[in-house]
């Protein structure tokens, strides 16, 4: 996401909007939705109004997977760190909910810039 933002978006801030665990291929992919457009959108982006962006991580050779409960959306704490070994652990945790986990890699699997309305 390096080439679309000068710094990536606060995870805490973007809305987790879906969430598939693949048991197969020991990956985990997770959509998020924001408000804090690209910096440099691509061309085909331009050519129409937007408001919102969404992306989906998909965090490949997973393990130590732990789920427990599911809030509000926007009502979580996400962290994301590497470690010394190179692993990247993910945490998404809100009231009474938590989705934690490590993972070898992750990468942008879908980018969408879209028009959304605004909440009522």
């Amino acid at each position: 996401m390096t080439d679309l933002y000068d710094s990536p978006p606060d995870l805490s801030r973007c809305d987790i909007f879906y969430v598939h665990i693949d048991e197969r291929e020991n990956s985990v992919t997770l959509g998020f939705d924001t408000s804090d457009l690209p910096a440099r959108p691509l061309p085909e982006w331009q050519e129409r109004d937007f408001n919102a962006f969404e992306f989906h991580l998909r965090f490949n050779s997973v393990s130590e997977l732990r789920v427990s409960g599911w809030s509000a959306p926007a009502l979580k704490s996400v962290l994301m760190s590497a470690g010394d070994d190179g692993r990247l652990s993910f945490s998404a945790s809100g009231p009474e909910s938590l989705l934690e986990f490590a993972a070898g890699q992750v990468e942008v699997a879908r980018t969408r810039t879209y028009l959304a309305s605004p909440a009522p």
